[in-house]
């Protein structure tokens, strides 16, 4: 054998060769012949050996070059000929190694092992490409097996686990002798390598199934970096497949571990921190997918061998400073993994703390890092070093205040991180399990009082005094002391500071006191000098140990950690501070402390030797009496600091369980139930704020909420059964104590759940009655009361708790108790009521209701609480419970109005019983001349309140009755009746199924099935005149009663009481809700109540009242809609609070109008009450999804917002735009506002106006279309644009149009930029040449006589530069094409402030304008704007008004009349009543009532 086999890095540089002993193919056979050559080599095989391969090579190179178009089943020959050729040559090279071998048998040996490598590795990677080929069945979702080859029997991954045994086995062998000299060749190296690399690129190499061959790749890379010199070459290469390939990121982790625990190899993990630290950080920014890979990678790697990575972390540090977010996660992961499996164990040196602290302060301050991603990977990491008890305890009170911080991040991520971070401090705080602030402090106090008593007297006044004359000295010489230590570090004084010398039986106190006199005395070098020898004498004495150094000292001495000197420097001079300035002796510190066991410390012996073996044993400080009640002290104070941080947290929580992110609810939720587990103080608060979660529409936060409480009052461990129920009904009665009415729903859902899901045992029921019947030892008035409200909550569920026990109920809680705690009363009636059910009647169900008879006991109990009670004037609950008591009486009773009517009599007749005659007041009021009664009598006003409040209670539930239940009732028997019919027309069918029957007398309703919808109007028309004649009006108790309520309500003055003035308003309500007509009449009387009332609380109620009525009423209500919008600007947040949702339900619902003063809900946007505030945000949010509702709206809302006498501040006219504007979505929405926005430039008559309409354009998103609307209206503001406020807010619209103009509008940008600012600089010289003549107009003016007052009145109307006179005159408006399609017009918005007056005094008005015709006006045309900034009531004015007057009048009427009405209209309705006001007068202009 004459040649060399040179390892090509082509295939086809085996066809050439430059060298007459370098191998060259001789012939490439044809795919055909492929076959014949491979098989003649299984005679050579079993004959020559491997050796055979220097003959049949060409054969074997042919196999490669055809492998694509040989059949499957020739390549799985050649393969298993190969495979086994190289087991023979590992036994060839095996026995060479023992005995010996000549150059020649070297040689040959050499060149068989080349051949047959390369052909092994190239046919390899050729079965891998193939194998990573899609296929149809992977293509298919089937097939996520083994690949196989199409014969079907051949496993190409057993086969590459088995080549690369074999190869590790024969990398294994001393190779390197073959060569000469012995170096094994680069070329070898890499054909091995670059094979297994190409492996790494499977995606399937990551996945389990791969396990042993991923394990066999990293073997064999194992033996090349150990044993080949291939470890620089696998640093790069393993960086290159991170940045192509991200599956490969557990496996080259995996690699980099193997080197390192296996083979011993760190050099490999190294040179990659290297190489990834001086990569370019744009690059990586650039490079996502890449960039992610190495973040993983580092990562992981730290996670496996984090002593390995912490010395090259350095070289990391760079990217923290990166554009690449990634990046920094990735490195912030790394010091994670590195603090947590490194520097957390115990007894770390200095140098490990300070690396420590360093990691952590990094950590700490990429808290705030700008990118939200990063914050919530860093606040991950700290997560986990909690979890692993890594942070140390003098970390926690910044770590918790950081954290805390973070709970108003704007990504829900962070906030998710920070409260999981806080809980997870909670639970591995090292403190206490309980952390009752209140508590803790009184201890701290009370330790604290111990220690002073074991403390040594203090310092005196003239110690201190000292001391500070110290401290200053001691800053006088510090710069000279300073320079000295630097110059006998270089030398000069070398020889004085040897030459100090200390004797054995000299005390360290006296040498202390030595160096302090020699400072005094300026001596520093002598000083210095013997500082230095003392600290050699006594190097554990506590003044000589290197002092603790905060966070910027950390800072300083990480910075220079190469610079000995200068840390020797600062050394010295801490320790001479403390010498000279004289410290304390040394509190334990913080970290020192052992909190998991503080027992241990504070139960220790205090004998002397005992300390010293402890001491010699842990390292621990001295315990004495003085020391451990030092540790307690420092316990307790950190205890107390740790709680008041999570005490602070609590109100951020308590928002985030408001937030329409349902991660933050649900991590809340988390964190309140952890933090009452541990007695935090405030997080009750909590607890019953998530309560009304369970109303939730996310299942997740309701499922979250009932788990919650479950796991706090209902999991019991470890109790027997009967124990464990009166410790959960314990723990429900304390939630029913103090509860609101909210709290209260919101547990009747809970209890509700618990029942349905069986968690709540029927011991706890068993118990529950005998709390409430006051069996139980020691029982409460409240814990009675709580045990009937959770009886009656888990009755909702299962209704037989309160059925099988209405006696009880009765004879206890309507029994003598109630008669004097209505409490109980109350919440018994509550209990009764879910005999009824709830809702409405099934009408379906034919299950007749649940009806007791009118004498059963409960009404005779509840009528005498009732009767009795009423002069009880002590208590304050006997009208909520008059309300429950009505209610149960009208759902229970089988005839409520009669039981009722009893009641009122009698408490009628104890009215009358106590009054007497008031001749006084008699004659006064003859005198005055009210004869409408003869006589006057006079009781008390809280038994007239009371009975006023039951009355009006009594009507409404009246009404309730006969429209709800009634109605309900008839339904269901006429149905039961229909079924009955049906069921016997059914039989007759079947009887005569051949007979007609035309004549049986079936009417032509029968047969078009509009019997029972005729029945079900006549019953309803039936219910609503009963309503209408014969409740509150007519002849009947209620009706006698209504003059007293109307008299209650029409004299305040006379009736002073507030409650009796608030009782009387409602109960006026409730009547008013059950007739039109006595609505009607008293309509004004309420309204004047609403503004006139002057205690909140009425006008709160009224006002709910009064959208109650509209729901009823509409058509009455509607002319006085502008006095409901008055009331959004009451003094009272709870006046504003409750108009505000009560128009937000009748807008919604479509029961008012969308007009313009709907611009007064839109100035709550800005309201000083941020529940006010955010309710109107909701309500236009709300709005924004009814169609093209707040597209309508916005140009009257502009006009009325930025008009200077009734609008807003420009600040808060701009705040309500941005909200607002963010819901004009549509393109073809903003392209008409541009315009019409344009066309009110003309109306403005104040500087502001244009300024507001211009930031109004600017928030707008533009189209092409709209640009060029912009442009073509130019007119309209081009004398504005002088305006630098002006100007601005078109250059920003220019701004923004730059960014999203296709090039050819670019152009078209430009121009009318240009334009703009050529017009913009016009202006501005224009009035500087105006102010210029001003100036001298006024100088002149000096040596002239005054103007008159005529002529100075006749420049006044002249009108101003650039500005446009309004036009009077209103011509009819049109309407676009394009604004017909997006206008509603449902929705209405009148272009002007009407002042209503009485809907009375608009009937002449109503009538002539009846026959004429309407026209829907768009309030878009700039003709009709003139009057939208001037809203001032003039002549001008007025027929617009009647126009508006008219369309109150009439709610039938949809659209203003393009008419006006007549003349004498208008005066007569002045002339009869008295005008009501507008919007913004209507608190100084309201009916009064005489």
């Amino acid at each position: 054998m004459n040649f060399d086999f040179a390892l090509p890095l082509n295939p086809k540089d085996l066809l050439e060769s430059s060298v007459s002993t370098q191998y060259v193919v001789n012939e490439v056979y044809s795919s055909r012949q492929v076959a014949d050559r491979v098989m003649g080599c299984k005679t050579a095989l079993r004959t020559e050996g491997p050796v055979m391969i220097l003959d049949h090579f060409d054969g074997f190179y042919s196999l490669l070059h055809h492998f694509k178009t040989v059949d499957p089943a020739e390549r799985e020959i050649g393969w298993e000929l190969l495979i086994e050729a190289q087991q023979k040559l590992i036994n060839q090279i095996s026995s060479l190694e023992d005995g010996g071998s000549d150059p020649q048998t070297n040689h040959q040996m050499l060149n068989t092992l080349k051949m047959l490598c390369y052909v092994l590795c190239r046919l390899a990677e050729l079965f891998e490409a193939e194998a990573c080929k899609p296929t149809t069945d992977t293509a298919s979702g089937k097939g996520r097996g083994r690949k196989k080859t199409a014969a079907g029997s051949w496993d190409w991954e057993a086969e590459k686990e088995r080549f690369l045994e074999l190869t590790a086995h024969l990398l294994q062998l001393e190779l390197f002798r073959l060569w000469d000299p012995p170096v094994v060749e680069e070329e070898f190296v890499n054909l091995i390598s670059g094979c297994c690399y190409k492996m790494f690129e499977n995606p399937t190499v990551s996945q389990v199934r791969c396990q042993g061959t991923r394990a066999a790749l990293i073997q064999v890379l194992g033996i090349l970096v150990k044993r080949y010199n291939h470890a620089l070459s696998a640093s790069l290469k393993i960086i290159q497949l991170l940045q192509h390939f991200e599956h490969v990121v557990s496996p080259m982790a995996q690699a980099v571990h193997v080197f390192v625990e296996q083979f011993g190899i760190k050099s490999v993990a190294s040179e990659i921190m290297r190489e990834l630290g001086s990569m370019d950080p744009q690059d990586l920014a650039r490079d996502n997918s890449g960039t992610r890979a190495y973040a993983a990678f580092l990562v992981e790697v730290a996670e496996k061998i984090p002593a390995v990575i912490l010395p090259s972390i350095s070289v990391l540090l760079c990217h923290l400073d990166g554009e690449s977010y990634t990046m920094r996660n990735g490195v912030l992961g790394v010091m994670g993994e590195i603090v947590m499996k490194v520097l957390s164990k115990e007894n770390l040196d200095k140098k490990a703390k300070a690396t420590r602290d360093q990691l952590l302060d990094t950590l700490e301050d990429h808290i705030h890092d700008v990118n939200s991603f990063v914050r919530a990977r860093v606040l991950k990491i700290w997560l986990s070093l909690c979890e692993a008890i890594a942070i140390p305890l003098s970390r926690q009170h910044g770590l918790l205040e950081l954290v805390v911080g973070r709970l108003h991040d704007k990504t829900a991520g962070v906030r998710k991180g920070s409260v999981q971070l806080i809980k997870a401090l909670l639970m591995t705080n090292p403190f206490a399990a309980k952390l009752p602030v209140s508590e803790l402090q009184s201890n701290l106090e009370k330790e604290e009082e111990k220690l002073k008593q074991l403390m040594p007297e203090g310092p005196s006044q003239e110690e201190t005094e000292v001391r500070g004359k110290a401290e200053e000295s001691w800053a006088a010489m510090e710069s000279g002391i300073q320079s000295i230590i630097k110059q006998m570090s270089e030398g000069d004084e070398q020889d004085e500071s040897i030459s100090v010398e200390i004797a054995e039986d000299t005390q360290v106190e006296s040498t202390v006191i030595e160096i302090r006199e020699l400072l005094d005395k300026s001596q520093y070098r002598k000083a210095v000098s013997l500082l230095k020898a003392a600290m050699d004498s006594w190097p554990d004495y506590e003044l000589f140990v290197e002092p603790a150094k905060d966070d910027n000292s950390a800072d300083e001495e990480g910075e220079a950690d190469d610079d000995e000197d200068n840390t020797q420097h600062t050394k010295l001079m801490e320790i001479l501070k403390a010498l000279y300035v004289g410290e304390q002796t040394p509190v334990p510190m913080i970290e020192d402390i052992d909190f998991a066991n503080p027992e241990k410390l504070l139960n220790a012996d205090t004998t002397e030797g005992q300390d010293s073996a402890n001491e010699k044993q842990a390292n621990e400080p001295v315990v004495n009496e003085l020391t451990k009640q030092q540790v307690l002290v420092q316990y307790i104070k950190a205890c107390v600091n740790f709680a008041k941080q999570v005490q602070q947290a609590v109100p951020v929580m308590c928002q985030l369980l408001g937030s329409k992110t349902p991660s933050d609810v649900m991590e809340a939720i988390e964190f309140f139930v952890t933090a009452f587990e541990f007695g935090v103080s405030n997080s009750m608060e909590g607890v019953r704020r998530m309560m009304v979660l369970v109303f939730s529409k996310e299942p997740g936060i309701k499922e979250a909420v009932v788990a919650a409480y479950r796991r706090l009052y209902l999991d019991v461990p470890g109790l027997a059964p009967r124990a464990r129920a009166s410790v959960i009904v314990k723990n429900l009665m304390s939630l029913t104590i103090g509860a609101t009415l909210g709290e209260h729903t919101s547990l009747e859902e809970l209890v509700s759940e618990f029942m349905k899901s069986n968690d709540l045992p029927p011991q706890a029921i068993q118990i529950l009655w005998e709390y409430f019947t006051m069996k139980h030892a020691n029982t409460t008035e409240d814990e009675s009361r709580g045990a009937l409200s959770i009886l009656g909550m888990a009755a909702r569920s299962d209704v037989k708790i309160v059925k099988s026990n209405i006696d009880v109920l009765v004879s206890v809680g309507l029994g003598e108790r109630a008669h004097k705690d209505f409490l109980l009363a109350q919440d018994t009636c509550a209990a009764l009521l879910k005999l009824a059910g709830e809702g409405k009647p099934k009408i379906l169900g034919g299950v007749e209701p649940f009806r007791l008879p009118a004498n059963h006991d409960m009404f005779v109990r509840i009528a005498d609480v009732l009767v009795k009670g009423v002069e009880d004037l002590s208590s304050n609950h006997w009208v909520p419970f008059s309300v429950q008591a009505v209610t149960a009486i009208y759902r229970l009773a089988e005839h409520p109005d009669q039981v009722c009517g009893d009641i009122i009599k009698q408490i009628a007749g104890v009215i009358m019983k106590g009054s007497q005659v008031s001749e006084a007041d008699d004659k006064k009021e003859n005198e005055d001349g009210d004869g409408e009664a003869e006589n006057t009598f006079s009781c008390s006003s809280g038994i007239l309140s009371r009975f006023l409040a039951l009355s009006g209670q009594v009507a409404f539930q009246q009404l309730v009755h006969l429209d709800v239940m009634v109605l309900g009732e008839l339904k269901r028997r006429r149905n039961i009746q229909e079924a009955k019919k049906e069921k016997n027309k059914d039989k007759k069918k079947n009887k005569d199924a051949d007979k007609t029957q035309d004549g049986d007398g079936t009417t032509m309703e029968d047969e078009m099935g509009l019997t029972g919808a005729s029945a079900e109007d006549s019953e309803a028309e039936y219910i609503r005149k009963i309503c209408e004649l014969d409740i509150v009006t007519g002849e009947n108790l209620l009706a006698f009663l209504g003059p007293l309520v109307v008299m209650v309500c029409s004299n305040p003055g006379k009736f002073s009481d507030p409650d009796l003035r608030s009782n009387a308003a409602l109960a006026l309500a409730q009547f008013m809700l059950v007739s039109s007509k006595f609505c009607e009449a008293h309509l004004q009387l309420l309204f004047t109540i609403l503004e006139k009332a002057p205690e909140p609380t009425i006008r709160a109620n009224t006002i709910i009242a009064v959208g109650d009525l509209t729901f009823h009423f509409p058509n009455l209500i509607e002319p006085w809609t502008p006095n409901l919008y008055a009331r959004l600007r009451d003094e009272s947040a709870q006046v504003r609070k409750n108009t505000l949702m009560a128009l937000t339900h009748l807008i919604l619902n479509d029961m008012v109008k969308v007009k313009g003063q709907i611009s007064e809900m839109a100035t709550c946007i800005v309201d000083a009450d941020e529940r006010i505030a955010a309710l109107s945000k909701l309500f236009f949010f709300e709005l924004s999804k009814k169609g093209n509702a707040i597209y309508n709206i916005m140009p009257d809302m502009i006009s009325r917002l930025s008009d200077p006498e009734t609008g807003l501040p420009q600040d808060q006219f701009k705040t309500v735009m941005r909200y607002l504007f963010a819901f004009i979505h549509k393109d073809r929405q903003a392209d008409a506002l541009v315009e019409k926005l344009c066309h009110r430039f003309r109306t403005t008559r104040t500087e502001r106006q244009p300024q507001d309409l211009a930031f109004c354009l600017a928030l707008l998103n533009y189209s092409e279309k709209g640009m060029r609307k912009l442009q073509e209206n130019f007119a309209c503001y081009a004398d504005k644009v002088s305006d630098p406020d002006v100007f601005a807010s078109f250059t920003s619209i220019l701004g923004k149009a730059k960014k999203f103009t296709k090039p050819e509008v670019k152009v078209f940008i430009d121009e009318f930029e240009k334009n703009l600012t050529e017009v913009h600089t016009k202006g501005m010289e224009d009035d500087a040449v105006a102010e210029k003549a001003g100036k001298a107009s006024a100088a002149a003016g000096k040596f002239k006589k005054p103007t008159a007052p005529g002529e100075k009145s006749a420049v006044k109307k002249q009108p101003a530069k650039g500005r446009t006179p309004a036009r009077r005159g209103r011509r009819k408006q049109t309407m676009d094409s394009s604004d017909e399609e997006e206008e509603d017009t449902t929705v209405n918005t009148p272009t002007t402030r009407r002042t209503p007056a009485h809907p009375a005094s608009r009937s002449g008005a109503k009538k002539r304008g009846r026959g004429k015709k309407m026209v829907v006006l768009d309030s878009s045309d700039e003709d009709s704007d003139d009057e939208l900034f001037d809203v001032k009531d003039s002549r001008e004015n007025s027929d617009d008004d009647q126009e508006n007057d008219q369309e109150n009048q009439d709610p039938a009427v949809s659209t203003p009349s393009s008419g006006s009405p007549k003349k004498g209209a208008r005066s007569s309705g002045r002339k009869k009543l008295l005008n009501t006001g507008g919007t913004r007068t209507s608190s100084r202009r309201r009916p009064i009532i005489t």
